[in-house]
């Protein structure tokens, strides 16, 4: 074989190899660990905001993730799971292809998911998923704005969930009770 197509081989296998990489892309960054607050799928779209477990100094990140053809969605098995199987109230931990948009909530698209196990309450089959729904749904009706709602934490009692849940633009915090066996939600403060 003669030097110079030695050399184009050479250059051509490098250039394949390196388009062919299971590498992630370089832009990729951590995105959010947090529950998804609202569901899109029409435009296949999440937001997610940080919970308690991770926010700093009780600032919360906000992130619309746009899913495109390239994510993956996974479970904590590493299992392949659908867009719709992705529900409000889960708890969820991301991965960005580009840099976020500046806006609150900030916008970016998706290049991996990993959906956490749901938590069911020690004593009833209620999931902490659910109550999280429920209590959503429950503090989205006391007003008739549209807000940016951040579910803080949720914890079991006894016979409850409680869920902890902030209003961004009116800057008011629910203390949401749903009793894990009736569905009974009301809230505490």
């Amino acid at each position: 074989m003669n030097r110079p197509l030695l050399y184009i081989t050479l250059f051509a296998f490098l250039l394949l190899t390196a388009g062919c990489s299971d590498e992630k892309p370089k832009n990729e960054r951590k995105g959010l660990t947090g529950y998804v607050i609202e569901t899109n799928y029409e435009k296949k779209a999440l937001l997610v905001a940080e919970s308690d477990k991770t926010a700093r100094d009780g600032d919360y990140d906000a992130e619309w993730y746009f899913v495109n053809d390239d994510a993956i969605l996974l479970d904590r098995k590493n299992n392949k799971v659908l867009l719709t199987d992705i529900e409000v109230g889960a708890e969820v931990e991301t991965w960005a292809a580009s840099p976020s948009l500046e806006s609150y909530p900030a916008k970016t698209d998706l290049s991996k998911l990993v959906v956490a196990d749901d938590v069911q309450h020690p004593h009833y089959p209620m999931l902490q998923k659910k109550a999280i729904q429920m209590a959503l749904n429950f503090v989205k009706s006391l007003s008739d704005k549209a807000d940016i709602f951040i579910v803080q934490d949720a914890v079991s009692t006894e016979s409850e969930w409680i869920v902890r849940v902030f209003t961004f633009n009116a800057g008011q915090k629910h203390e949401i009770s749903v009793h894990a066996e009736t569905g009974e939600v009301k809230r505490i403060k």
